[in-house]
């Protein structure tokens, strides 16, 4: 078996749901077969039987995977993470009777890339045929939203549990994140793009995954809720949102993702991190491009761009050239002018003067912590309309974007002190994708059509969009 095929695998999700009565019959008859082959006496199903079911659905999604394989740690220490699964219960009663059941088979803990990785469980044929008797559909699989929505991280960004005299703080922090998550339960999330189109997506994302092991190599609709990430063991560094489906997917896409049903478009702040450095002297930056100045042409651009993103994340310059050659940044050669990669850095320091203190001091987790505090803002002034973050920009359906400029706007000048540069990007439907939309809805057969049918059947749509009844299309 291949390494790849162990690095594609799907990973344990505690937070999985679904309805459906044959779901606890057969998975409470199959926790029944499990205490027979472990030979166990007592016997608590009140206790097992969710958890049973919780892995359940977590070997269905990982069966829409080639391999079928899924990440799932082995070790005592690692269930300290978990609400709802438990060491005792999961490893030693579930899985390990399913391995003696021979109904799934183990990969232990390995090294890749010079990391660990964490047991793989392999799917067999016993346990994907009684996988089919449930009936359940993987899109009808939803998640619960987490309890606590944030990942507190030390400097080698390993989770930590959260210090006693930091709880008041996280409680603080915690409360927006659950009320945009609350919102994101009851929004339809989608993409316009017919079943072809989604296989040529979902082959795009795992190449992707070749290259960064733990990106999402596979378009998993379930992934709804957010989470902040904080660093350095601190509450002020870091702190943006993670976690939702479409900031997985590549950008070209995102302009086809659907809210309730609605078309969207998406609106950033222009290059905020530099634009966040100059509000901290009440300024603005001079140059009416943020990356192209000098020496440094248009052709050098996103090289350029990189450079200064890198230089407002190092702690030095050292550590800034050593990561700008790592990378190849100037492997195909410099701007004419500029001799070697310290000059690259001097012409960056001449143009940008004014923010030149902050280069170099691995300042790019205090604004990141900044950025994430407008997102939270913009989100929450939007409500009742689903927001889509994706770090420095938003996605709302296409008839919010006048409020989301005002909001993006207020909220950016009341953290700042000076007001946003925004940057529009409004869906332009072509023919071609203007037909598959209007295929999408009308046919009800459409995978896209019975997903928004089951998802307005669950939801009241009154609920969904004020305004709004079901058989409303969208505008084109």
């Amino acid at each position: 078996m291949s390494r790849n095929a162990y690095e594609k695998a799907y990973w344990l999700s505690e937070d999985l749901i679904a309805e459906g009565g044959n779901l606890d019959k057969l998975t409470s008859e199959l926790l029944n077969s499990i205490y027979n082959k472990a030979g166990l006496e007592r016997r608590h199903p009140s206790r097992h039987h969710p958890q049973l079911k919780i892995l359940v659905l977590n070997f269905l999604k990982a069966s829409e995977h080639p391999e079928g394989f899924m990440a799932l740690p082995m070790s005592v220490g690692r269930y300290s993470e978990f609400q709802h699964l438990t060491y005792r219960v999961t490893v030693e009663l579930l899985i390990n009777t399913l391995l003696n059941m021979k109904w799934i088979s183990v990969h232990t803990g390995y090294r890749f890339a010079r990391e660990s990785r964490l047991s793989r469980i392999r799917i067999n044929k016993p346990l994907l045929e009684w996988l089919k008797k449930l009936h359940v559909d993987t899109d009808d699989i939803e998640r619960e939203p987490p309890q606590l929505t944030l990942q507190y991280k030390n400097k080698d960004k390993r989770p930590l549990p959260i210090p006693k005299h930091l709880e008041a703080k996280a409680v603080e922090l915690d409360a927006g994140t659950k009320t945009i998550n609350e919102k994101l339960r009851t929004t339809f999330i989608d993409l316009f793009i017919d079943d072809y189109e989604l296989e040529d997506l979902n082959t795009r994302m795992s190449d992707k995954a070749e290259e960064k092991p733990y990106q999402q190599f596979r378009l998993d609709r379930s992934q709804r809720y957010l989470k902040r990430v904080f660093n350095n063991e601190s509450f002020e560094d870091g702190g943006r949102f993670y976690g939702g489906w479409w900031q997985s997917i590549p950008s070209e896409y995102r302009k086809y993702i659907s809210l309730n049903g609605d078309l969207t478009i998406e609106m950033d702040y222009s290059s905020i991190h530099i634009h966040l450095l100059y509000a901290e002297l009440q300024s603005h930056c001079p140059h009416k491009d943020h990356y192209v100045f000098g020496k440094l042409t248009k052709a050098f651009r996103p090289i350029t761009k990189t450079l200064m993103m890198i230089l407002i994340n190092a702690s030095s310059e050292k550590a800034a050239l050593a990561s700008a050659e790592k990378q190849g940044l100037i492997n195909d050669g410099l701007p004419k002018g500029i001799e070697t990669p310290r000059d690259y850095l001097e012409e960056i320091y001449l143009h940008h003067e004014p923010i030149k203190e902050f280069f170099g001091t691995g300042y790019g987790v205090k604004l990141q912590f900044k950025d994430s505090q407008i997102a939270e803002a913009v989100m929450l002034d939007m409500l009742p309309e689903p927001c889509l973050p994706v770090h420095d920009s938003f996605i709302v359906r296409k008839g919010q974007a006048q409020k989301l400029r005002r909001v993006m706007n207020e909220q950016f000048k009341l953290f700042t002190g000076v007001d946003a540069e925004l940057k529009t990007d409004v869906l332009k439907v072509d023919k071609y994708r203007e037909k598959i939309i209007k295929e999408l809805i009308n046919d009800e057969l459409s995978t896209y059509s019975k997903r928004l049918n089951r998802w307005l059947y669950k939801h009241n749509w009154k609920e969904v969009v004020d305004g709004r009844s079901s058989t409303d299309l969208p505008s084109l």
